[in-house]
């Protein structure tokens, strides 16, 4: 009995992406992501004081049985958590003004710093179409407002981040581009035309879906589509992604702590995760009774049901697979 709750927690974790309060692992995390088993862990400026400090962090993290992945939020520009150095990226819309050369070279010397500090994905590129003015929640974020020239860059910068070792995440389906509203404030709300949507914000995931391992879902309603749960939480939008566009990868969320969810707690928000049929939870405040409201509620719908487990299982076992395409065995 005991052997089996074992697997069930191990099964919850695979679904979760946690976090850290401050830049060392403190003996309580330790406990509680060797507890949790997290599929990964996601990293802040909150936890990087310099670039040394990041490295042994990574050290202590990748000491965990069963943490596969180690991310940070680097797209360049005005979004950076690591010290600014050669390394760092400008904007999206700078780096689509470079040629080709430059632009993948630049992404590559991200990728190698990266690697060489231990971290194994970056939350990068957005495939948002360009709205806004530059300080906008998208603006200087994205490529373009082309959303050919968006799925161009991104197929290249993906490119040049697997080129060394780290895995890419397309983000923020279905398109934050429809709207400069901040879902980390509030629930933004689309009205534009689905018929528009797919011809444009949602081209570039369709351009990319045999290319792009991993999505990120945003919190945004779209009544047209789903009047009661945002993109980040929708059975429909999942289906929209997977038969619609031809994503066969992992799909997870937004931060599941923004402001834009805050109608629903930890658990009535697992639960509509996992009705979703979606892959992954990205868990970001580094508060450890939040981080395990989430996972506990995995755990009981795990508990509950054989069919939850075995999906639950399931992510673990393509995410290992992931890693092998990209890295060979570990």
């Amino acid at each position: 009995m005991a052997g089996d709750l074992r697997h069930i927690k191990q099964a919850a974790g695979n679904a979760l992406i946690l976090s850290l309060a401050g830049p060392s692992l403190t003996p309580g995390e330790e406990r509680f992501l060797r507890e949790a088993s997290p599929v990964g862990v996601i990293l802040f400026k909150r936890n990087i004081e310099s670039l040394r400090s990041l490295e042994l962090l990574c050290a202590d993290l990748r000491r965990i049985d069963h943490l596969r992945l180690i991310a940070i939020d680097e797209e360049g520009g005005r979004v950076r958590r690591l010290p600014l150095g050669p390394y760092s990226l400008p904007s999206a819309k700078e780096l689509a003004a470079m040629d080709d050369d430059a632009f993948s070279e630049k992404v590559r010397g991200l990728a190698r710093e990266l690697r060489r500090l231990g971290v194994t994905m970056d939350m990068a590129p957005v495939v948002d179409l360009r709205s806004g003015e530059d300080a906008s929640i998208v603006g200087d974020r994205a490529f373009s407002d082309d959303p050919d020239e968006v799925a161009r860059h991104a197929a290249r910068y993906l490119s040049a981040l697997r080129d060394e070792g780290i895995f890419g995440v397309i983000k923020h389906f279905p398109g934050h581009g429809a709207t400069t509203v901040d879902s980390h404030k509030e629930l933004p709300l689309i009205q534009k035309p689905y018929a528009d949507l797919a011809a444009e914000d949602l081209l570039p995931y369709r351009r990319l879906a045999g290319t792009a391992r991993f999505v990120m879902a945003a919190h945004i309603l779209v009544p047209e589509i789903d009047a009661e749960l945002p993109a980040s939480l929708s059975p429909a939008w999942n289906g929209i992604l997977r038969r619609e566009l031809g994503f066969d990868g992992i799909l997870m969320t937004d931060d599941i702590e923004m402001h834009a969810l805050d109608r629903w707690s930890p658990e009535e928000k697992t639960v509509r995760f996992l009705a979703a049929e979606s892959d992954i939870l990205l868990v970001c405040s580094g508060t450890e009774e939040v981080m395990r409201a989430h996972w506990e509620a995995l755990v009981h719908a795990a508990e509950r049901g054989t069919a939850t487990r075995r999906r639950l299982e399931k992510v673990g076992e393509r995410v290992d697979g992931e890693i092998f395409s990209l890295l060979g065995p570990r």
